[in-house]
């Protein structure tokens, strides 16, 4: 039971020290932080004074000097044939081999490519997305992850002649 009588008289004895100032001039030194003041242009001109613009002619002449410089080596660039660099060069991709696929499978996915290589590429997305019910007098089209499955494309294709 000492200990919280302790600590009471210790918390006292601390606020009292803190309420005793340590002297009168430190009393009278406030520190005055600095404030933003807003000011119209007229205020502000009083306050800081009217600075001359002061030409210099040295830096704007480095300055022109360089841009010269910059335009010179742009214009007169060249390519040594020297150079001896590393060319990586990708290997040409082979032809896709569609004769893995099944016929009906094979045909859609050339009516697909011919969709989108004609004027209005519109018409191969539109022969891609009918195995969903999907074409296009569609209005308002969501498709669920579970619908898209290889098998369901393979059951539903179109018996349909390719388009010329």
């Amino acid at each position: 039971m000492n200990l919280p009588k302790q600590l009471a008289y210790a918390a006292a004895a601390l606020a009292c020290a803190a309420s005793i100032p340590a002297s009168a001039q430190e009393q009278q030194e406030a520190v005055r932080l600095p404030a933003l003041t807003v000011m119209a242009e007229p205020e502000l001109r009083r306050e800081t004074g009217v600075v001359p613009y002061q030409q210099e002619t040295a830096r704007r002449k480095a300055l022109q000097h360089r841009v010269m410089q910059i335009e010179n080596d742009a214009q007169s660039f060249t390519v040594d044939p020297e150079v001896v660099a590393n060319l990586d060069i990708l290997p040409m991709e082979p032809a896709p081999n569609l004769s893995s696929l099944p016929p009906s499978l094979q045909q859609h996915v050339l009516n697909i490519a011919n969709g989108l290589q004609s004027s209005d590429p519109r018409n191969g997305l539109y022969i891609m997305l009918q195995p969903f019910g999907i074409d296009r007098n569609a209005v308002n089209v969501q498709i669920s992850r579970e619908q898209i499955n290889i098998g369901s494309i393979d059951r539903t294709l179109p018996a349909v002649p390719p388009r010329q």
